[in-house]
């Protein structure tokens, strides 16, 4: 029907290579001219699809941010008076992801100054669970080894370079490391920055990873399979809290920070799961 037609054709959040296949699935389809805009998260849908040209968004810079913070909260693109400060914290708190910004924006319009700084208070120590759960769409679609090993990434390894990454984990996943995390980096869940290549993901998908894993156990942190805060890790160790759930444990004491922590090692006979242990800054006597 539309064969011999011109026509302009955007297909949005694209997630299934079959939906392709439905919609464009040969250019002859289309008359001389058309555009197909195609927007995924997936990166290798587009690859297996032929397409040729591909375009990453950039992220927005600060002064965007900002300006898309002001428009949701105030209506307008000047920055209420008496909000500059709580409104930078804003646009830091939210990495100047669009979603996080418009949430914020629309939240606390026509909130006081004090509201605002109550409320990203509280953002800081438990994310709003809407972007959690945009955010948490394209986890979800993922197949489990790729979710643990993302998993991992978030709680532990953002900032490492990716053949250490890599080590680790292979002696969880086998030498198939390599491929699920390339199915991360084709996802958008993370990233590989050259020179040297090192792994990174935006703030608010790492709070995402790491918020999975505390809702495993919200209260008892010896009854998930992660642990990266310095004090659950000092919690699990002197209380003897350990379980076999626990597979990952890195300690990392703070620098220029003397402490002692009293424990007998029993705690890590019942972590009869655990398969990798890092502790760092530390001496043992």
């Amino acid at each position: 029907m539309l064969h011999r037609k011109k026509v302009l054709l955007i297909l949005d959040d694209v997630d299934k290579q079959d939906q392709l296949h439905a919609l464009v699935g040969h250019p002859d389809w289309f008359g001389d001219g058309s555009r197909i805009v195609v927007t995924t998260r997936d990166r290798q849908l587009l690859v297996s699809h032929g397409v040729e040209t591909r375009y990453e968004l950039d992220v927005l810079t600060e002064n965007e941010a900002l300006e898309l913070l002001c428009w949701k909260a105030f209506k307008t693109n000047k920055v209420g008076k008496g909000y500059e400060e709580i409104l930078k914290r804003s646009v830091l708190y939210a990495s100047c992801l669009p979603l996080a910004l418009e949430l914020i924006g629309s939240t606390l319009c026509g909130k006081s100054i004090e509201e605002w700084k109550s409320a990203i208070d509280e953002f800081e120590v438990i994310p709003p669970k809407e972007i959690q759960k945009i955010l948490k769409i394209s986890f979800d679609a993922l197949e489990e080894k790729e979710q643990q090993i993302f998993l991992d990434i978030a709680c532990f390894f953002k900032g490492y370079e990716l053949l250490e990454v890599e080590d680790i984990l292979s002696a969880h996943y086998g030498v198939s490391v390599k491929y699920h995390i390339r199915v991360l980096v084709d996802k958008c869940l993370i990233k590989i920055e050259p020179f040297p290549k090192t792994v990174k993901l935006h703030d608010l998908i790492e709070d995402m990873g790491k918020e999975i894993v505390k809702q495993e156990s919200p209260q008892d942190a010896g009854e998930r399979n992660r642990l990266w805060l310095h004090q659950d890790i000092i919690h699990v160790l002197e209380e003897n809290k350990g379980s076999r759930k626990i597979q990952i444990m890195i300690l990392n004491f703070p620098y220029f920070e003397e402490g002692v922590v009293d424990w007998d090692g029993k705690a890590l006979e019942k972590m009869e799961n655990l398969k990798t242990l890092i502790i760092r800054n530390a001496f043992f006597l």
